[in-house]
């Protein structure tokens, strides 16, 4: 059973991490720009759902794969940096170039948000570090999805997921 405390401690653990801007807030930002809200809300669902799946695979056992298997850790984290510096050299490639309406559907900027989180260091840290502690490690399956169940809604109502809600869509000159 998961006690009230340990959702407090989680749901502020998590609001901790969510405001510290990193590239995930990015992305959501971006995405509102040139997509408008639909792609904002997407790109921070897609977001949201993966940062959810990450606390799901910690309680269920990431740690002991990364203990047991220390190089999927480090495979993981090559890859994601990888793909956070692809993605760092494309805004910094086109950084002085105006925000462009985006034609993306909203099923392709939510996987880009599920991608996002895929890789972020941010993202698996939490999960493999932050939830160990506050958890018991005994947590049933009933248990632990509940508590991902819960960091969806966080990330949803609270999250990178809001920054799509503000109608900042620009074309050419935006408003």
């Amino acid at each position: 059973m998961v006690e009230a405390a340990h959702i407090l401690a989680f749901n502020l653990a998590l609001l901790a991490a969510m405001i510290s801007p990193g590239p995930a807030l990015l992305m959501a930002m971006q995405a509102s720009l040139a997509g408008g809200r639909a792609a904002g809300i997407a790109v921070g669902a897609g977001l949201a759902t993966m940062a959810s799946l990450w606390t799901l695979a910690a309680l269920l056992g990431l740690e002991t794969i990364f203990a047991i298997a220390p190089w999927t850790y480090t495979t993981l984290k090559i890859a994601g940096a990888l793909y956070l510096m692809w993605i760092a050299y494309k805004t910094w490639l086109h950084a002085r170039d105006p925000i462009a309406a985006s034609d993306r559907t909203n099923a392709r900027s939510y996987l880009s948000g599920v991608m996002v989180n895929f890789g972020n260091p941010k993202s698996v840290l939490f999960a493999a570090a932050v939830l160990v502690v506050i958890f018991p490690p005994d947590l049933s399956l009933a248990a632990s999805l509940f508590v991902a169940g819960n960091h969806l809604a966080v990330e949803e109502t609270g999250g990178e997921a809001q920054i799509g809600r503000g109608d900042h869509h620009q074309h050419g000159g935006g408003k």
